[in-house]
């Protein structure tokens, strides 16, 4: 493995732009050694050792940071001569996946119930089938470092995830985090997004969603070192509250840190085309933001009214998965504190009333 494996973005532009650095391109270029830019950048490469944890040359970061320098007049870069490419379509089963037969009304009397890391042809097939068939994105395309898996058990195929490059900026969880855009630069490899859940409509499993989600985080991250050779420190995904509640994923020990503002990947003119969601984060590591190079207290990590975060975003936060007994308790707990955070102050939690009970607390 190289010395400067995981070389990341920035780095490789503050390389480029060193005077002898751009020497060396402009010679490159004049030398007409290089027919084409990708030509031109593998040579880059391998001058000053862009390559990444799996030994592979950072080919297309290394373009990115030639077309900046070409934009600040350092050289011209060879003329692009593109071909239309034609799309592509997802690699799918002859026929459609059976529903799963039996499946049982609780999770725990599932049998045989696992999580197939998606390798082989056949599973990536079956995965594609699924999702192109029963969720509502569709198969993707997924960008970036992916992993995807089945949902496997005695009775069918039960669903499927799909892990790939997360939010390149997110504003409530970039400040949740706590760090500036060059920390995020430099550390949001170490970032995956969960970008497909699926639990096919016909199943009907009491807590089976919950129960997968904790399954998937606690492989993912040896998976993911064992194909990309780093192990990430979070998971962000995504819940449309127009359509979920998100009660899975408190359940399974997400913390809900905010919301979307409705632009995706591709807006690049800001349309906010998309609906609204909640940002959900699972950190794979109790210390990620140490490994990240920043402070214990940067961001959001221990949630107070007043920490920039709205009432309702803060109640959500800190009672959205109090263990009730009841979905109606806890979402009366959150509207509570969500109003009272509004206006916090000590004779609050003595005066209010919960249901009927005194305090504000149903299970004082």
């Amino acid at each position: 493995m190289h010395a400067s494996s995981m070389l990341i973005q920035n780095q490789i532009k503050q390389t480029l732009s060193k005077p002898t650095s751009i020497e060396f391109v402009c010679n490159l270029l004049k030398s007409k050694e290089v027919c084409h830019r990708t030509e031109l950048a593998t040579h880059v490469c391998g001058q000053f050792d862009f390559y990444d944890a799996r030994d592979q040359a950072q080919i297309s970061g290394c373009l990115k940071a030639l077309r900046e320098l070409e934009s600040c007049g350092h050289f011209s870069l060879l003329a692009t001569h593109r071909k239309a490419a034609a799309p592509k379509s997802p690699r799918r089963l002859a026929n459609p996946i059976p529903p799963p037969l039996d499946v049982p009304a609780k999770a725990g009397d599932v049998q045989d119930l696992k999580l197939l890391l998606v390798q082989k042809d056949e599973q990536m097939r079956t995965w594609n089938e699924l999702m192109i068939e029963e969720h509502p994105l569709g198969a993707g395309p997924l960008v970036g470092r992916q992993l995807r898996y089945l949902i496997h058990s005695r009775h069918g195929w039960l669903g499927g995830f799909g892990f790939a490059a997360p939010a390149l900026q997110l504003s409530d969880r970039d400040k949740w985090i706590g760090w500036d855009k060059k920390q995020r630069q430099a550390y949001l490899h170490f970032v995956v997004a969960m970008n497909r859940f699926l639990l096919r409509p016909s199943v009907q499993c009491h807590n089976l969603a919950s129960k997968v989600m904790s399954m998937s985080m606690a492989i993912l991250a040896d998976d993911f070192e064992r194909k990309y050779h780093y192990r990430p420190l979070l998971i962000e995904s995504f819940v449309d509250l127009s359509h979920y509640s998100g009660t899975c994923y408190r359940a399974a020990n997400w913390i809900a840190i905010g919301k979307t503002k409705g632009r995706g990947r591709q807006d690049r003119y800001s349309k906010f085309a998309l609906t609204v969601k909640a940002i959900y984060i699972y950190p794979i590591e109790k210390d990620f933001r140490k490994q990240m190079g920043l402070a214990s207290h940067a961001g959001l990590g221990a949630l107070d009214p007043c920490d920039g975060l709205d009432g309702a975003q803060w109640a959500e936060h800190e009672f959205g998965g109090a263990p009730l007994g009841d979905a109606r308790l806890s979402k009366r707990l959150v509207s509570v504190a969500a109003a009272k955070a509004e206006v916090p102050s000590l004779q609050w939690c003595c005066q209010g009333r919960l249901g009927g009970n005194k305090g504000l607390l149903p299970y004082d």
